[in-house]
């Protein structure tokens, strides 16, 4: 099986959540912007995390044992992520809208971005590095690669 081992399936349910929140963020936050380029910026992001999210839930959740109906299981995986005290806010069930709501300005937004991609890429490169499976790390480096490409239009932005 593809995914034997407990931490295995929690970074297979915190993967998604991140890709979940970042979805969710940046339609927000391309809904709210009246920057022509910011806007564009935040909806091709919403739409890459919306794809990462579909690859790791038709890929990944039935490999790690996952169904439409959460086991309990889920619930004691969830619950560990929620007390594991990560700082990453995408890595947590956050009301994503309160977020968006307290963002008074383009760039604080974008800072924003930055640092959760940053901290994307941090967590998938750590997840190819110990991923069991090849097909595991290729997944993983895909997901840090593309989050890469977030973190370095993210900057050419906030330079400009």
């Amino acid at each position: 099986m593809l995914f034997d081992h407990i931490e295995e399936k929690e970074a297979v349910i915190r993967a998604a959540l991140i890709e979940q929140n970042g979805y969710k963020f940046y339609t927000m936050l391309a809904d709210r912007t009246t920057d022509k380029n910011a806007k564009y910026l935040f909806k091709k992001f919403a739409h890459d995390e919306q794809r990462h999210l579909r690859v790791i839930e038709n890929k990944y959740f039935p490999a790690a044992g996952f169904t439409d109906q959460i086991t309990e299981e889920e619930l004691q995986i969830e619950g560990y992520i929620e007390k594991s005290g990560t700082a990453d806010i995408f890595t947590k069930r956050i009301n994503v809208a309160a977020l968006v709501r307290v963002i008074d300005s383009p760039k604080k937004a974008l800072l924003i971005a930055l640092d959760t991609e940053r901290h994307s890429v941090e967590y998938f490169g750590t997840l190819a590095r110990r991923a069991r499976t090849e097909e595991g790390r290729k997944l993983y480096s895909e997901l840090a690669e593309e989050e890469k490409d977030h973190v370095s239009q993210l900057e050419a932005m906030l330079a400009s």
